[in-house]
């Protein structure tokens, strides 16, 4: 018995394609994958532990001085007539002395703290969104490689009756087998598109799971395919993006913090001053201490650190208004590119893989009548083959789309 060439390999294909059911070890939604991504990924139990780090920095910040206990003793001596006597001879200091802070500089500390706290908090929300984002992405990129496989082991399955017609009609001599020939090379070039195919959709498979930070790489199954019904986009502002972004808030917050360091820096220019109250005895006599002890602001009165802190005010005023400009810019970006995403598939992807069918479909019907010769009929099926392609195409750009408004509105599930 003759084998025809390619026969095997799309066998194997097809084995394939009935036993990855049964392997699939995962079902994966869009959904269960960002859910996983935001509480298990690595990325998130850093950012969070600098945020338990800063909490600690806020609690210190609240703190008052400690007291100083000192003790001293004078005109004490080991030698000479008549003996020394130290409790009776020697003077004895026991006093505390405390530092009272001026220009509410313990204030001004725990403000400038809860504003680095809060600029952790930010932080983490900006992985958050971050993780998110890149899941959504490599989520929907899996998806595209999945349905392109899918469309190829359909395309082999079409052609597979077309190869099985030819070689029916070689066998009972109503055909030239040179004929038969040209349309296993076709099936063996779809052939070798599939394993492509394969092979990237596990690539991107990996990437999915990578992007969730799973430690362990397992076979998935995707839930949601990329011709799901779209969703209808909910109207949109541009407040929203403000408000929601993670960048934005930590736009805002820089300008906080630079204001809280700037407030910082100029309480430390007052000067401190210790109290002092304690106790001394001298020859016998009980009396009592007390003081007064400040510096006195002559040279140093924190003028760099102040005028640094006016700068980086400034700067931080004007990243805020850099940040604000980029990001209405990118929103005006992702509106229009969804809208012109969804018009590409609605008006010229999914009419053309239609109109496409319909030629190939007529193309077949007509060779089978010997009204069309083969040239023309696996020029048809490449044609119906590259509309197919584009119709993916435009509905990964229009899914990836979707992900990037969401991502530039900072949605989170």
């Amino acid at each position: 018995m003759r084998v025809y060439p390619g026969t095997s390999v799309l066998v194997v294909l097809l084995a394939g394609a009935l036993l990855r059911p049964a392997l699939a070890a995962d079902r994966l939604s869009l959904e269960a994958a960002l859910a996983e991504a935001l509480t298990q990924h690595p990325l998130l139990a850093v950012a969070s532990a600098r945020v338990v780090s800063l909490e600690g920095k806020r609690q210190q910040a609240g703190l008052r001085p400690n007291p100083l206990l000192v003790y001293q003793t004078e005109d004490f001596r080991a030698w000479s007539n008549p003996g020394h006597r130290f409790w009776q001879d020697a003077d004895h200091f026991f006093y505390l002395q405390q530092t009272f802070e001026t220009a509410a500089k313990r204030a001004r500390r725990t403000e400038l703290a809860l504003a680095q706290q809060r600029r952790g908090e930010i932080e983490l929300l900006q992985q958050k969104q971050s993780i998110a984002a890149r899941v959504r992405a490599a989520y929907w990129d899996a998806a595209g490689a999945r349905a392109r496989q899918q469309m190829l082991e359909q395309s082999l399955r079409e052609l597979a009756l077309i190869v099985t017609y030819h070689r029916d009609q070689v066998r009972e001599g109503a055909m030239a087998e040179a004929d038969l020939l040209r349309v296993e090379l076709e099936q063996q070039r779809l052939s070798l598109l599939a394993r492509q195919a394969e092979a990237d959709g596990e690539r991107q498979s990996i990437r999915l799971q990578r992007e969730m930070g799973r430690a362990e790489i397992g076979a998935i199954e995707l839930a949601n395919p990329l011709e799901e019904v779209a969703k209808v986009a909910d109207p949109a502002e541009f407040a929203q993006v403000w408000e929601r972004r993670a960048e934005a808030q930590l736009a805002r917050q820089l300008v906080v913090l630079a204001g809280a360091q700037m407030a910082l820096e100029t309480a430390l220019a007052q000067p401190n001053f210790d109290g002092v109250a304690g106790y001394k005895r001298s020859r016998n006599f009980d009396t009592v201490i007390w003081g007064v002890q400040a510096p006195l602001p002559l040279f140093n009165r924190n003028q760099g650190n102040i005028a640094s802190a006016g700068a980086e005010q400034r700067l931080a005023q004007s990243a805020e208004s850099a940040t604000q400009a980029l990001l209405r810019a990118e929103f005006r970006a992702a509106e229009q590119e969804l809208s012109v995403r969804r018009q590409q598939v609605e008006t010229f992807a999914r009419p053309l893989q239609e109109r496409a069918q319909s030629l190939a479909d007529l193309a077949q019907q007509a060779y089978r009548l010997g009204g069309a010769d083969l040239l023309r009929l696996l020029d048809a099926q490449r044609n119906l083959l590259d509309a197919r392609q584009v119709y993916l195409d435009s509905l990964l750009a229009l899914r990836q789309a979707e992900a990037a408004r969401e991502a530039v509105l900072g949605v989170l599930p």
